[in-house]
């Protein structure tokens, strides 16, 4: 072989070569970008996660909330819904319409303008259970909403599938 053929075949082999380097460095820029998305959502995710485990330990250890609080609450969590899964979406509406109910129960007990509650009574008892059955309710949650959160905190591919793989379910789902 002359050293003209092997410059041809070498001239020939340049554009595939070229092609061939150029789509591995895309590849790999393709999945450096997903795994730095997949970074900054689990990190706006795991604020909300943040958000949702303050209010409620701080509603079980103070065993009361405040409208204040429960209206932080609602400011802090709305982006969950851009961010979750619709049943996530609604159990911080339901902890967002329980904290309502709570605050309301706990100012007719104590209320915030230092005035004397509901007395000793009857309408006071169903109160004070209505308010216990809450607090209760509360707390449970604390262990519930975390399990609930877990399942889409992870940032493993396979529990993360693609927005490519979402859309096409969604395609099937409506066929």
């Amino acid at each position: 072989m002359t050293l003209k053929e092997i410059v041809d075949v070498f001239s020939a082999l340049l554009t595939p070569v070229t092609t061939m380097i150029t789509v591995y460095i895309a590849w790999q820029q393709h999945k450096v970008s997903r795994s730095i998305l997949r970074k900054d959502l689990y990190e706006k995710r795991l604020r909300i996660y943040q958000v949702f485990m303050s209010y409620l330990s701080e509603i079980a250890r103070n065993r009361n909330v405040n409208y204040n609080r429960v209206m932080q609450f609602y400011a802090e969590s709305s982006e969950c819904e851009f961010l979750f899964t619709a049943e996530i979406v609604k159990k911080a509406d339901e902890l967002y319409q329980k904290g309502i109910e709570f605050s309301h129960l706990n100012n007719q007990l104590n209320p915030s303008d230092g005035s004397n509650g509901l007395s000793v009574g009857e309408q006071r008892s169903i109160v004070v259970r209505e308010e216990s059955e809450l607090y209760r309710w509360f707390t449970d949650q604390i262990s519930n909403t975390r399990e609930l959160l877990r399942e889409e905190m992870s940032i493993q591919e396979s529990r993360m599938p693609s927005l490519v793989t979402l859309n096409i379910q969604k395609i099937n789902q409506k066929k």
